[in-house]
């Protein structure tokens, strides 16, 4: 009985020790099977934008304009001075459509065919990315992304007339490795109109969707080491 005794304290003591401890190269590892899907707690950036160039590509759509529709492509070039700081220049091409909204108001309709149309707009201007982050896609993946704003000075050209105007900007990318990022963005575009004498403010919000490819192909700090 004693013999029994002594086996069933030994069992108990061996179920109540606690676990072992964790390997420090352990920790923050995706790990497979129940803890696949992880992020790490200290990862580093896939790109390094400090000291590259970059060129993004971009389909451009207004999405507050009911009755014209703008939409065309642009590029936009940037030099990134540090990782969260560049200079940009764009430009950017567009045509306009009529939308079926335009047959409900025919009254409307010779002002909204006369009104001048834009064709184009470009200039020069500033990006700043005061965010990053990473999130897991399908628990197999982590991507990285950051959140810029934007501002430039812009020339518009309406009918074939050039004035000035101003373009503001917040947009994210998801960096798909070191040397190419997908954009995604909402530009505002204002600038003054006059038609019949009235004199207004214009204000184009444009969807922006692209590429961004950055130069050099790697990052120039680790090509370092």
């Amino acid at each position: 009985m004693r013999t029994l005794y002594s086996l069933a304290a030994a069992i108990s003591f061996c179920v109540l020790l606690p676990p072992p401890a964790q390997a420090a190269e352990d920790v923050g590892r995706v790990h497979e099977g129940r803890n696949r899907d992880r992020l790490r707690s200290v990862q580093g950036r896939p790109v390094l934008k400090a000291g590259r160039f970059s060129l993004s590509g971009t389909y451009a759509r207004t999405v507050n304009d009911a009755l014209v529709i703008k939409h065309g492509g642009g590029l936009t070039a940037r030099y990134h001075l540090a990782e969260g700081f560049a200079f940009l220049l764009n430009g950017t091409f567009a045509t306009s459509e009529q939308t079926d909204y335009v047959h409900l108001v025919r009254y409307e309709r010779r002002l909204v065919l006369e009104e001048p149309e834009l064709k184009s707009h470009m200039g020069v201007g500033f990006s700043y990315t005061p965010i990053y982050g990473k999130f897991s896609l399908f628990s197999d993946w982590i991507l990285h992304n950051d959140l810029y704003v934007e501002g430039a000075f812009q020339l518009v050209d309406i009918a074939g007339s050039r004035q000035p105007a101003g373009l503001a900007g917040l947009g994210t990318r998801v960096y798909l490795g070191q040397a190419m990022s997908f954009e995604l963005g909402l530009r505002s575009l204002m600038y003054a109109t006059e038609y019949r004498g009235v004199r207004d403010i214009k204000n184009l919000m444009f969807l922006n969707t692209g590429l961004t490819l950055f130069m050099p192909l790697k990052n120039l700090a680790r090509r370092r080491r």
